[in-house]
């Protein structure tokens, strides 16, 4: 009798086969040589839909090959089979009778008669469809979880389960700028790109909330690869091994370096803000100072003029009544002297105070066209005067309000040749020099100067250092010329002996190049001249010529 198993034999072998393997969860398929289906338990059946009845004499292709099936892993499957190769775990998709494709994991065994050859195989298959779904689902929460993380810019340091090993996850590499690794990492290693200021104080916080048994909260700086520098937030409850704290095991590392900048943004913000306060907080006590002034000349300055109003009206009406109107033209005249000083007055408190409400125009001035023609205009209404004018040829041009510039060099020379008016020749010198702050311009003259101990009144609302009748004037162009120059963030000061002239000076900032005030009240210059009640020094030694 032949020991060979035949296949005509199998008939009582795959009866005893399948009273064993027909309650398996597993599929089992037997096929001949030619890999033409001769069995298959009801696990198949229930799973594929194909009866035995329908499968017998079919090769398995026939029946589950689909549009999904990979016909280079079909290839593969085929070369290993042709080899009589035992196949172990290999993954394909099948398609069920109604077409659902669904996964599956084949170890097929060749079956070999007494002289080695293959006569059958033995073909188990497990479904792993729901498997490879909670895989893809896995991997899916794994992206959807970096992608959450990367947005938040959190990242961890855990100890993976499998492996022990401690690893960073990917947001922490991307933090430090790096290509993440498979290589074991632990916190440690993250704090190796602290900035080393902060090593110090950071060891410090963590020792004592490990000490403490409190959960821990810190935050550094780190540089990573390519030298940026970013803020981190770390957060770990401390472990507990054998009653005692250590470092925590595991990490939430947290990019917070926009937060950081948002809150440096915001401190900035508020110190603008202050700024801003304190910039309306000045022009505030400018504005009392300038009412302050406006004060006292309506209670001193307005009141003499009214005085005489008052009192030639007062001397007319007596001389009328007496029937004697011999004094009555002189008294008139005084009394339209009196009006139009008052007149004077009055206009002058209008353009002293509009400089208070009027913002700049801002452009560029040829300081030389427009000083020669200032020139010009007061040296033909001076008339037969002996005017000797030094103008330096090389005045800049600058950035300011033309118009108001114009009314500096007007004030400024009209007051050289004032108090030069006795003099048989009227000296006026215009200069300048740089300053790092800015150009400094000068008018110098040759006139009675004035005593630098009152020196600090000159720039007051009608403020005057010399008697009314020597020299006429009405105490306010000095002031508008302070309030001009300091409306463009400049200073004004000047500089004298008694009968030796005056020189007096005003700086001017680089407006181009620098931030104008919106108005003169938002300046405030520690260095002017000119507040009544004030106690700035007349001089600047460091600016002088």
């Amino acid at each position: 009798m032949n020991d060979a198993l035949e296949i005509d034999d199998l008939t009582l072998w795959l009866g005893m086969l399948e009273k064993v393997v027909d309650g398996s969860t597993n599929m089992v398929v037997v096929t001949d040589r030619e890999r033409r289906i001769k069995w298959v338990n009801a696990t198949y059946t229930r799973v594929t839909g194909w009866s035995l009845t329908e499968c017998v004499g079919k090769r398995p292709r026939e029946l589950l090959h689909g549009p999904q099936t990979s016909t280079a892993e079909l290839s593969r499957l085929a070369s290993l089979i042709r080899q009589g190769q035992s196949v172990s775990n290999f993954e394909l998709v099948n398609h069920k009778k109604s077409g659902e494709p669904y996964h599956v994991a084949l170890n097929i065994e060749p079956i070999r008669d007494a002289h080695g050859e293959v006569c059958a195989y033995l073909s188990i298959q497990s479904d792993i469809t729901e498997r490879r779904q909670q895989e893809r689902h896995t991997v899916e929460l794994k992206q959807r979880l970096e992608v959450a993380q990367r947005l938040a810019r959190l990242g961890r340091i855990d100890t993976e389960v499998e492996t022990g090993r401690p690893r960073w996850s990917s947001e922490v590499f991307r933090i430090l700028g790096m290509v993440p690794d498979e290589a074991p990492r632990e916190f440690e290693g993250l704090l190796a790109f602290t900035v080393p200021e902060d090593v110090s104080d950071l060891r410090r916080s963590l020792a004592d909330g490990v000490e403490a048994g409190e959960e821990l909260d810190v935050e550094f700086r780190v540089i990573g690869r390519h030298g940026q520098q970013r803020w981190v937030r770390c957060r770990g409850v401390p472990a507990c091994e054998d009653g005692r704290y250590a470092l925590p095991r595991s990490w939430s590392v947290q990019d917070i370096t926009f937060y950081k900048m948002r809150l440096e943004e915001k401190r900035q913000r508020n110190e603008e803000l202050n700024q801003l306060v304190l910039a309306r907080t000045r022009k505030l006590e400018e504005s009392n100072r300038a009412l302050e002034e406006f004060s006292c000349a309506l209670s001193h300055d307005l009141r003499s003029p009214l005085r005489h109003v008052a009192g030639f009206a007062h001397l007319i009406k007596e001389n009328l009544a007496k029937g004697s109107v011999d004094d009555c033209l002189g008294f008139c005249d005084r009394i339209v002297q009196a009006a139009g000083r008052m007149q004077n007055l009055i206009e002058g408190l209008l353009s002293f105070s509009r400089m208070g409400r009027e913002g700049l125009n801002v452009e560029r001035v040829d300081l030389d066209a427009m000083l020669r023609e200032v020139v010009v205009g007061l040296h033909d209404d001076a008339g037969l005067r002996n005017i000797q004018w030094r103008i330096a040829p090389d005045l800049p041009a600058i950035q300011g309000d033309a118009v108001l510039l114009r009314e500096v060099w007007i004030n400024l020379l009209d007051n050289a040749l004032k108090y030069t008016g006795h003099r048989d020749i009227s000296e006026v010198e215009i200069g300048w020099h740089p300053h790092p702050d800015g150009p400094v311009f000068f008018v110098r003259d040759n006139g009675i100067g004035f005593d630098p101990e009152h020196a600090q009144k000159l720039f007051g609302m009608f403020q005057r250092l010399h008697s009314e009748p020597q020299f006429k004037g009405d105490g306010i162009g000095l002031a508008l010329v302070r309030r001009i120059v300091e409306s463009h963030g400049g200073r004004i000061w000047a500089t004298s002996k008694l009968n030796q002239g005056a020189t007096f000076y005003f700086l001017l900032p680089n407006i181009a190049d620098s931030a104008m005030p919106s108005d003169w009240g938002a300046v405030e210059s520690a260095h002017a001249i000119g507040c009544r009640c004030g106690d700035s020094k007349a001089v600047e030694p460091g600016l002088q010529s």
